[in-house]
């Protein structure tokens, strides 16, 4: 699950989850479903930010990139948070 700064604007958004999605299938990593959920009021403020674009991508990926994937999510600025759970 991703949250995009709710400032980028949809466009941008949209934009930004397919360079995550590259990104995985750059690694080696197969998307299933990508599901994105549009701008939506934040519980609480993060940073500037209070409200955001939400996405749920269902990928697979060998366990061993996980840490790839995080460390390039990481250095984005337009990325909030982020969740990666496994699949059971």
């Amino acid at each position: 699950m991703t949250l995009t700064k709710g400032s980028l604007g949809e466009e941008n958004a949209q934009k930004f989850s397919k360079q995550i999605t590259q990104v995985i299938t750059d690694l080696g990593g197969k998307i299933e479903t990508n599901d994105f959920w549009g701008k939506r009021k934040l519980s609480y403020q993060i940073g500037q930010e209070k409200e955001g674009f939400y996405e749920v991508i269902l990928f697979e990926l060998d366990p061993e990139k996980i840490n790839n994937l995080k460390s390039k999510l990481n250095t984005n600025d337009n990325l909030v948070r982020y969740l990666v759970t496994a699949k059971s």
